[in-house]
């Protein structure tokens, strides 16, 4: 797996929602506090940004419902397959795995987000967009 640098907030993150844009901003802020927490503070960290993007992604859900994106299905379940990877690296943290979630922090979620943003949040932001939203 590659390793990807957290991404710092910048237009190239935005998909014009400006719910979604909000979240994102704040995920990347949030990921940046986690990645950079020492060990002692890292549990709270992860926690809190766990909470926000378990948030962020029913609010997205929210709008796909609520403007009727066709591919709905498809992007809740790619929400799901991150809710479940969530409790296990909360899992592994409350068992003392740190270096588990600093891998997950500093490697998976930023190529994910990245990946995730690009595709799925963009054609739903477009979607929105097209409905007026």
């Amino acid at each position: 797996m590659s390793t990807l640098s957290i991404p710092a907030w910048n237009e190239s993150l935005e998909v014009g929602n400006a719910i979604i844009d909000a979240d994102h901003k704040e995920t990347v802020e949030l990921l940046a506090e986690a990645a950079q927490a020492s060990d002692a503070d890292l549990p709270a960290h992860f926690r809190k940004f766990a909470q926000h993007l378990r948030d962020h992604l029913a609010r997205e859900e929210e709008l796909m419902h609520k403007y009727g994106f066709p591919p709905t299905p498809i992007h809740v379940h790619e929400h799901n397959r991150v809710r479940l990877e969530l409790e296990g690296i909360e899992k592994r943290m409350e068992a003392g795995n740190l270096m588990l979630v600093r891998g997950y922090l500093t490697e998976v979620v930023p190529e994910w987000f990245i990946n995730h943003k690009n595709t799925m949040d963009s054609a739903t932001a477009a979607w929105i967009r097209a409905q007026g939203g």
